[in-house]
């Protein structure tokens, strides 16, 4: 792990998690109501978006399935069947598994009410912070295009397009729980900086078990050139 890898992960992992801190905070000093740049937002964002049922309504509300679970799960499935479930798979769903868990724990603890339920556009249960749509995706699509942009096969081109979906994802997810009225502005960025935290993190275990792997391979080539080189003079002593 060279430290050019780690200043590019610590340092955005230090500042998101500052970024999180900072909101988190800032909605306790409200006793977790509104900031005025949630009802700022919120009032935009309900202006904009038409009818309940309109074609807006439905971009949004097919968006948001991406956070939910049982798309999460096909997707790494679907994943893990492109790459033949190889290591970085497990890590992946690894990583998802435990963000989200930290999401339910966060909401459990945290019980920040949801915005008024007569501008829901879908029903929900949970607390309201952080966001755990925006978690997921946050924490599963900076983890693509990590893989996407680290691999050695893909074309450059294909490296650009398949990271710019998956920050369209990202995107789009998290602005859909506004649209659809069922989160506040600072759920969802507090939401997108805790799940790219867990991505980086998970990013940097990935690194350090490759890292631990290829000392492990590097010391049996090591050992077989000396078994190699010791059998070549007892070959010549015969």
């Amino acid at each position: 792990m060279t430290k050019k890898f780690l200043l590019s992960t610590l340092i955005p992992l230090g500042i998101m998690l500052a970024g999180f801190i900072t909101i988190l905070i800032l909605i306790y000093s409200v006793d977790l109501s509104a900031l005025p740049a949630d009802s700022a937002i919120a009032e935009w964002a309900y202006s904009i978006r038409g009818e309940e049922g309109g074609a807006f309504y439905w971009f949004n509300r097919i968006i948001t399935e991406l956070g939910y679970t049982y798309f999460v799960v096909a997707f790494i499935v679907i994943l893990g069947i492109v790459w033949k479930f190889r290591s970085k798979t497990w890590f992946m769903a690894v990583t998802v598994l435990i963000s989200w868990l930290l999401q339910r724990l966060l909401k459990s603890i945290i019980e920040r009410p949801r915005p008024d339920e007569a501008m829901w556009w879908m029903t929900e249960s949970s607390s309201s912070f952080p966001s755990g749509h925006s978690i997921t995706v946050a924490c599963l699509f900076v983890l693509v295009i990590y893989f996407v942009v680290t691999s050695d096969k893909l074309k450059p081109w294909l490296k650009g397009v398949l990271s710019a979906l998956s920050a369209l994802a990202i995107f789009f997810v998290g602005f859909s729980r506004i649209i659809l009225g069922v989160h506040y502005f600072t759920d969802v960025v507090a939401g997108l900086l805790f799940g790219a935290s867990c991505a980086i993190l998970g990013i940097i275990a990935y690194q350090i078990y490759l890292d631990i792997k290829k000392k492990k391979k590097d010391k049996m080539i090591e050992k077989y050139r000396l078994a190699q080189e010791k059998g070549i003079e007892n070959a010549k002593f015969l």
